[in-house]
């Protein structure tokens, strides 16, 4: 993998019984030639054949786009996005049994000096270093605007959390115009143990605290088994109903 990046990833069925996730890791380089690492992660909709269908279309097409395209990051990344729309698009106007499919993506290139990352829908990226996890990316489902209410006083937090729309997405890829997306890039200079982690929102099941414990435990952990770990974590709740989850792991070296 790029030099001074480790990478893995894992996924696990849950309680389902299919698995819609789908996930890439490349090695490749950006515009100048520099070693870069790019992850990929879709979360499929549509049911058992729509979902793995658009999550697999979605992550091979954006990884091959952004693989042919010789343009600087931030614009390399727009239009592996917008191939991986027109291949949903492409693929439900050739099936009409598979009328409706989508997902959801975030991708990533990581760097020696810089992050950046294109998301649309609700799979969390998040950055952990210093021992701090946090999230880098927008939330695309209902969730922050009932956060929002929450915060002018408008609803409670109990009502907000138990609301029936709350992981309702508002921005989606499903082959027509995509209304929200989430195009950033994050300067950095990596510290040693630093992670990067992308996941389906199946990793959702566990609160931020104890990825972040999880995480913390691990100063020694190779990117291998801390994917593990996080996987191991959310199927030991042992939920009926607990969703596809799928993680991608990039950990600094030592």
């Amino acid at each position: 993998m790029s030099k001074g990046w480790q990478a893995a990833s894992r996924k696990s069925q849950g309680g389902r019984p299919y698995q819609e996730d789908d996930c890439a890791i490349a090695r490749l380089h950006d515009e100048q030639g520099r070693d870069v690492l790019l992850a990929v992660l879709a979360d499929g909709m549509g049911g058992h054949a729509g979902g793995a269908v658009a999550s697999d279309v979605a992550t091979r097409s954006f990884v091959e786009t952004f693989r042919s395209n010789g343009a600087v990051a931030p614009e390399r990344l727009q239009t592996a996005l917008t191939a991986a729309n027109e291949s949903i698009a492409h693929r439900s106007d050739k099936e009409p049994g598979l009328l409706g499919m989508g997902c959801t993506l975030v991708g990533l290139i990581a760097g020696r000096e810089r992050l950046d990352w294109i998301s649309v829908g609700d799979s969390p990226l998040w950055l952990f270093s210093g021992g701090i996890l946090r999230r880098l990316n927008e939330d695309h489902s209902m969730t922050p605007l009932l956060q929002a209410r929450v915060q002018r006083g408008e609803m409670t937090a109990n009502a907000a959390a138990t609301h029936p729309s709350r992981n309702a997405l508002r921005s989606a890829v499903v082959g027509e115009d995509i209304p929200l997306v989430d195009l950033a890039f994050m300067s950095l200079t990596p510290q040693p143990g630093d992670i990067v982690l992308l996941a389906s929102d199946g990793l959702c099941s566990l609160q931020d605290a104890e990825i972040q414990q999880i995480l913390q435990r691990n100063p020694e952990g190779d990117a291998e088994m801390i994917a593990n770990e996080l996987i191991a974590a959310v199927d030991a709740l042992g939920r009926s109903d607990q969703d596809n989850t799928t993680v991608v792991v990039l950990r600094t070296g030592h």
